[in-house]
Order: structure tokens, then sequence, then C-alpha cells
């Protein structure tokens, strides 16, 4: 009777962890949906609704001929689509950003996508986020250039009334030219509108399964603002403004770039850095030559000390493709020949260009100085493509939480992504130097390239501080190049020297900028993996904004067993382990991933124990982690896609010692404790 009184709890115990396991990989396999748990603040109270009265909410498809702002008497307008529903706290939220932002008239916020089957009616849905909630649309901070290309402000905008009273309404009876037209006007009016970092619309989408929805919006371009059909809206912002340009539309994606012209052509440096690559570097002059349109340019050649047939060579090339050539023979430092290279130049701009790259078509250069004419411009880049193919190898510098990178790399430019990242004209914190265009002057007055960084993130480090001058780096999507990466240095990746100096120079990166550590506002947190596609991500307890104030703080526990009474059969990679010091408060990080090899992993609990030199013992428990990698290793073993693990200890919380560091796993069904020891010692100062 004993024994099945005892099996039967065990089995009781056995169903809870399973329970638990299921709940937290759903949870971690959907990281957005324990975002919206963590982030989303509780339903209004009865006294936050009395002033709902101060904002009128404005159906953006009833803004046709006949809409006028004076027929409104509120103070706020919220324009919503129909096609969805506002967030529960979205009133709330406009309200309170207005009260504490009396200097914006503008703002917008993030949206998702509140998934519908195809059978089940939009009226009378519960509010079960986890039900319906998937593809947030994380937006940029203010992107001038960005709203040019298409209306990023999508279903939710708000406006202080009075301050856009005498914008003209265009009066078309096509609702969405209106908008676009209206935003257009009064963002010209507004230095800078704002963002609300939060999601305040759930968009409507009705298909048969999540991954028909999911894959349709991954690569729509058809939003407001895209096309020939709103070009004339376009080019009148363009004379408004005080530029010369038109619209042109690509006939292949029916998308429409803007073409600014540049008054006289002034002349645009190439400035190109260059050893002992004759072959690639001639292929990157002659298709300069062959496919530029742009009437006025110079090209000089920094070459760090080629070989003296290399140099007789290139001698020779310059009859039959003019350039200067300067041999400066020096230790390799990109940042520096670049720097010796706009000395040399004349030009009122500055085109810095990898010698592996080759031009493919007329008008990038047109394209590429006209945008870096505008005032608020900075660096502008372009797309670069592997040679002879439509594989994405840059569409702008992303800040992730790996360090800058490229998204959507290797992926097919055949499709576009992610509400148009690599179609249209986009504001980045970044772009690469392998083909970077910009004003000479802006060039100068920011010091030119950083030389303490010599080989990686140099160019990085010059975006980070343009935009710390206010100014916008632009990636033009419409421009085209093929990039020979790696012709001229190998992969950094594949040499553990270069993978060393490359984390260096990283470091130094985020000491020159840590505010933007971690950081992109073009981006946006939950979306800042390091991984090429744009998804969400696991957001790290010490990530949170509350981080700093709650803490993550080990508590004393019992002294360790005696090592021959152990069971030490748990299994352990320790991939992190040390103190991350470029955030708001530093903190010790250990990560990594652990199992019990040949029994069910939902069952055990586990904790890692600080022990330092006295034998004494701290313990904290680990936040598990989903390892979609690890459980592909380990095929024969049971509920392992929550093996990883992540352990933080914020500065100050344990005494200075040299620690060593074990994990315990407690067995939820039986008294059984399990013991294993770290090959890696944390120490603490």
């Amino acid at each position: 009777m004993l024994g099945k009184i005892k099996g039967a709890i065990q089995g009781r115990l056995y169903q809870r962890c399973i329970e638990e396991y299921e709940r937290d990989l759903r949870c971690q396999t959907d990281p957005y949906l324990v975002w919206v748990q963590e982030n989303e603040q509780s339903p209004l109270k009865k006294a936050e609704t009395e002033r709902y009265s101060e904002v009128g909410i404005v159906y953006m498809e009833d803004c046709g001929s006949r809409f006028s702002l004076s027929n409104l008497n509120k103070k706020y307008l919220l324009f919503v689509s129909r096609e969805g529903r506002m967030a529960v706290n979205a009133v709330r939220e406009i309200i309170a950003y207005f009260e504490s932002h009396q200097e914006t008239d503008m703002v917008y916020a993030d949206e998702d996508v509140w998934m519908l089957n195809q059978s089940r009616p939009q009226k009378g849905l519960k509010d079960d986020g986890g039900a319906h909630r998937i593809f947030p649309w994380i937006k940029p901070i203010w992107s001038p250039d960005t709203l040019f290309s298409f209306f990023y402000f999508g279903h939710i905008f708000a406006v202080r009334r009075e301050a856009f009273l005498t914008v003209e309404w265009l009066g078309d009876v096509d609702y969405r030219r209106n908008i676009y037209d209206f935003v257009l006007k009064a963002s010209e009016r507004q230095d800078c509108p704002g963002h609300i970092e939060k999601i305040l619309f759930h968009a409507y989408e009705k298909e048969n399964s999540r991954e028909e929805i999911e894959n349709k919006l991954m690569h729509r371009t058809d939003f407001i603002g895209v096309g020939s059909l709103y070009d004339d809206i376009r080019e009148h912002a363009i004379v408004r403004r005080g530029y010369l340009g038109k619209m042109l539309l690509d006939r292949k994606t029916e998308i429409s770039y803007p073409i600014y012209e540049v008054p006289d052509k002034p002349l645009v440096s190439i400035v190109i850095p260059s050893k002992d690559n004759p072959n690639v570097l001639q292929q990157c002059i002659r298709s300069i030559y062959a496919h530029t349109d742009y009437p006025n340019f110079e090209l000089i050649v920094i070459d760090n000390g080629s070989t003296k047939e290399v140099r007789s060579t290139l001698e020779h090339f310059q009859e039959e493709c003019p350039f200067q050539y300067r041999y400066l023979p020096m230790e390799y430092n990109f940042s520096r020949m670049c720097n010796l290279g706009v000395k040399e130049t004349n030009g009122t701009y500055i085109l810095l260009l990898n010698d592996d790259m080759e031009v493919i078509e007329d008008s990038w250069l047109t394209r590429m100085v006209g945008q870096a004419s505008l005032g608020h411009v900075g660096a502008v880049g372009a797309k670069l493509l592997y040679p002879n193919s439509t594989k994405i190898q840059h569409v702008g510098i992303t800040n992730t939480i790996s360090g800058p990178g490229h998204k959507l790399k290797l992926l097919d430019d055949k499709l576009s992504y992610y509400y148009g990242r690599n179609r249209f004209v986009y504001d980045m914190i970044g772009v690469t130097a392998a083909c970077l265009l910009m004003r000479k002057d802006c060039f100068l007055a920011v010091g030119g390239l950083f030389e303490g960084l010599a080989v990686a993130y140099n160019d990085v480090d010059l975006c980070f501080r343009l935009h710390d001058k206010g100014l916008y780096n632009v990636q033009r999507n419409d421009v085209v190049l093929y990039h020979h990466e790696s012709l001229s240095r190998g992969d950094d990746l594949k040499d553990e020297k270069k993978l060393k100096r490359l984390t260096e120079e990283k470091d130094i990166l985020y000491q020159r900028h840590p505010s933007l550590f971690r950081q992109d506002p073009f981006n946006g947190t939950l979306l800042n993996s390091g991984e090429p596609e744009y998804h969400c991500r696991w957001l790290e307890g010490y990530e949170r904004p509350d981080a700093f104030i709650l803490g993550h703080v080990p508590v004393e526990g019992k002294k360790l067993p005696e090592q021959t009474k152990m069971n030490q059969a748990i299994k352990i990679v320790v991939e992190e382990c040390g103190l991350e010091n470029h955030v708001k408060k530093a903190y010790y990080l250990i990560k990594g991933w652990a199992y019990v090899p040949g029994v069910d992993n939902a069952r055990y609990q586990f904790k890692i124990l600080f022990v330092n030199s006295a034998g004494n013992v701290w313990e904290l428990p680990l936040q598990k982690r989903y390892r979609k990698d690890v459980a592909a290793i380990l095929p024969d073993e049971t509920n392992v896609e929550l093996t990883g693990f992540c352990c933080w200890i914020f500065e100050g919380t344990l005494p200075p010692d040299r620690y060593d560091l074990w994990m315990a796993a407690k067995d939820g069904c039986s008294r059984q404790k399990l013991y294993r020891r770290m090959e890696k010692k944390l120490a603490i100062e």
C-alpha cells in the first residue's frame, strides 16, 4: 500500500514537472509572449478612463476628402486603423507621453498582429493575447528618410490638434494619400516626432495558420507611401523642403526612390586603400569608369606596402584608368590609410571604397551624392551583394547584442524582408565603409576615422559619432554593388589571432560609446539578436529596465557534502564566465548549458553554487534557456531543449575572492541531489 501511495505521489510530482517544463519551453520558443507578460502594464483604472475625454479617436479610413482637423474639438487626436484594435492602455500611454514631452506634437508607437483564423469572426474575441498576438513591428526612433520611403508609423499615431490646424489637407478621395501627405507636412513642422516603445495597436490578419501570416508579413512591401501612387506627394515635399529632385520608379519592385539633384555636380573623391591586390583593384577601378554616370570624380589609391612588381603593374594601369597613386608603406591600419587618403582629396564629398568592390549600375554615385547633400544626413551606404548572385552581404549595420553586424546576410535579395529592410531607403545606426559616402567637411568635423581601431569597427565608430551629432546615416537599398568580401584580408572569424583582435576592437568601440552597448535606436532591444533574421530574442534579466533596481543576489547556502558522497553525473559546458563592464551597472555573467545524462531533465531544478577560499557557499537559481542546438546534438536524451543556463550577479553582491563554481540539481520527484564542479572559476575583485 505504501508503495502505491509513494508511486502515486511521485506520479503527480512528475506530471507537475512536465507541465512546468512544457510551459517554460512554450514561452521560450516564443519570447515575444514572455516580453508581453513582463513588460505590459495592468488594465486601466476607472480614474484613468475619465481622462479619455481629452483624446479623440480618428479612424484613418474615415480621413477622406471632407475630413478636417478643425471639425474636431479634442486636445489630442489618436489616428488608428479600423483593421485592428488598440491596446487597452493605448490612450493612457498617449496622454502620458504628450504630458511628459511638452515639446513634441506628434508621436507613433509599436504594434503587433492579432492573428485571426479565416473562419473566425473579428468581433467577440476574448482579449487573450497569448492565443492571438504575433509578429511585433518594433519601429525605429524618428527616421525622416525611412518615412520618405514608406509610412512606417503604421496603424497608429497621435498629434496635438492645435499644432497642425494650419496644415493644408490634401483632400483626396483616397485616405491613404491624405494620411501620408499630412504626416509628411506635419513632420516638417515638428523637428523630431516621438516614438513610444510599447505595443499600442494590434493589426488584424487572417490566414489559415500562423506560418502563413508571418510569411506574408515578412515579405510584404505594399505599405502606404510605396509606389508611384504617392510620387507627386513626395515631389511636392521635395520642393517644400528646398531641395531639387524627383521620384524614380523601379519597375521590378514597383518601389519609388528619391533622386536628389546636386547643382554644379561637385567633385567626389573616391579613396581606396589597397595592398598586393592588383587584379581586384583593377576590376574595381574599371567598373567605376564603366558604370558611373556622375560626371565629376577623382580616384586616390592608398597603398600601404605592395611589392615592387605590384607597384609597377599599378603604375602602368594608370595609363588605362587615371587615378592618384600614393605609396605609403606602413602596418595595415584601415583608419589611418583612409585619413591619409582624405588629406590628398580635393572633393566636396568623399567616398571610402574597398578595393574588392565592383560597380554594376550607372546611377550609384548620383544617388549617393544626392542623399549625402541633405543637411540632416551623415554617412550614406549602399546595398552590397556577393558577386554574380542575389545573396545579401550588407544592407546597413545593426548594433546587436553580439556587437555591430549585418542583418539579412546571406539571404536572397529576390525577396523583401521585415518591412522592406532590404528594399526601402532606411535610416540606420551605421553603414559599412566598404562603400561609404559623406560630405568631406562633415568627415573632418568629427575627426575622421579613429586610428585606434585599425581594422574593424572603425566605420561603426564613425557612424556612432555622426549619430551623436544628430545626423542620420542612410542606407540606400536602391544602390547595389558587388562585394568580393574577404579577398583583401581573409575571414576574421576563421583565424584565432584575428578573432582575438576583433574582440579587442569591439571592446574599444563600446568603451568609446557605452550608451550604445547592446542598443540600436533604429532597431529596438527586442529585435537586436545577433542572428541575420529579424525575430524576437529572449531578454535576459540584466537587460530589463528594472534589473538594476531588483538585482540578482546570491544567498548563503549550506556547505557542500563530501565529494566522495556526491553523485557528479551532471554534464556542464561553460561558454561565458566573467565581468561585463559596458552597462549602467557592472555584473558577472555565467552562461552555458548543462544536463543530466540518461534521465528526464524536466525533473531537475538547477542552482549555481559559489564556493570561496574558506569553503563558504552562496547559491543562486539558474535561469533556464532554450537551446535548440544542444537538443540537436543530444538526440538520445530526454527534454534537453531547456539545458541552456544564464546566471548573473551584480558587482558588490559577493565578497572579493576567487570562487569555485558548482552546479547542483534537485530532482523534483525525489530527494536526490546531484553536484558537479565547473572547470572555470570566477574571480571577483
